[in-house]
C-alpha cells in the first residue's frame, strides 16, 4: 500500500471512529457553549445586540438572541423574560407586534431557536433604560417547571 493510500484509509478510519463514537449526540453537543442551565433545560448563545453607543437613544429596543435546548423527556415552557436594564423583554415574530402572552415551548430532547435571521422569533428588550456598552447585562428567564436563571448576557456589536 503507498504512503498516500495509508493516509486515506487513516483519515476514513479516524473519521467513521469520530462519527460512531458521537452515538446519537446532535452537533450543537460538541460545539455550543452553554451560558446557563435551570434542571433540563440549557441557554445557548445568549447576547444582545446593540448599535455603538453614541446611536443607542435611552428608552430604546434592542434584541436579545438565546437558543434552549430540553434535555428532558418532558414538554418545557420559557413563559418570562426579565433584565434591569429594560421595562420590559417581549417575544417578537417578524415585524410583527410583540406576542401577549410569552409561551415559548420547547420539546421533549429538543431545541427551539431565537437567534437573528431566518424569520425566527426572537426576545426583544423594551424601554432600554441606558446605552449599553461592552458590560453584561443581567437577563433572568423564567420556566416555570425547570425554575428560573440570570445570565450575564454579552452585548455585542451589530
Amino acid at each position: 500500500m503507498s504512503k498516500r493510500s495509508w493516509a486515506i484509509a487513516i483519515a476514513l478510519t479516524c473519521g467513521l471512529a469520530t462519527a460512531c463514537s458521537s452515538g446519537n449526540q446532535p452537533d450543537w453537543w460538541r460545539t455550543n457553549q452553554v451560558d446557563g442551565q435551570i434542571g433540563s433545560v440549557r441557554l445557548v448563545h445568549v447576547h444582545i445586540k446593540a448599535p455603538p453607543m453614541d446611536d443607542q437613544t435611552p428608552g430604546g429596543n434592542l434584541p436579545l438572541y438565546v437558543t434552549l435546548f430540553n434535555d428532558s423527556d418532558r414538554e418545557q415552557v420559557m413563559d418570562a423574560v426579565s433584565s434591569i436594564e429594560a421595562d420590559k423583554v417581549v417575544l417578537r415574530e417578524g415585524d410583527q407586534p410583540p406576542v401577549q402572552q410569552m409561551q415559548v415551548k420547547i420539546p421533549p430532547k429538543g431545541e427551539v431557536s431565537l437567534q437573528e435571521g431566518g424569520g425566527r422569533p426572537y426576545l426583544e428588550l423594551v424601554g432600554v433604560h441606558r446605552q449599553l456598552g461592552a458590560a453584561p447585562v443581567p437577563v433572568t428567564f423564567r420556566f416555570p417547571t425547570a425554575g428560573t436563571v440570570t445570565i450575564n448576557a454579552p452585548v455585542l456589536p451589530e
